[in-house]
């Protein structure tokens, strides 16, 4: 004759886990590492995710500002360009009154010797 599972069939109710006597069930006695097991993972995964999500605020961060100044870098290479031309840099010396004028001879090299 075949035997039969001699196991209490336990039914789970709200009010049991209400009034906590699902803490006293012989299969969480069982499973508690099991369940200690999962609800570290999931507080690891919890954690990781959090810090993802920083991470993702902050690159995104990151790349809004590196977007403007390259683009204030643009601009002021553009003022730079603007500057360094010859006509600009001498009306800006003529408005200085320095007394500085255009020299007529090219530049020359000049050779010293290292006796």
């Amino acid at each position: 004759m075949p035997e039969k599972n001699n196991r209490k069939r336990y039914r789970i109710s709200l009010r049991t886990i209400l009034n906590g006597r699902i803490l006293e069930s012989d299969w969480l006695r069982r499973n508690r590492l099991l369940i200690f097991i999962v609800v570290v993972m999931l507080m690891v995964n919890i954690s990781i995710r959090y810090k993802s999500e920083k991470t993702i605020r902050h690159i995104t961060a990151l790349q809004d500002s590196l977007k403007e100044l390259r683009s204030e870098s643009v601009s002021v290479a553009a003022e730079l360009m603007k500057m360094s031309r010859p006509s600009e840099v001498m009306d800006r010396i003529g408005k200085s009154n320095l007394g500085l004028e255009v020299s007529k001879q090219p530049p020359r090299r000049l050779y010293v010797d290292k006796d």
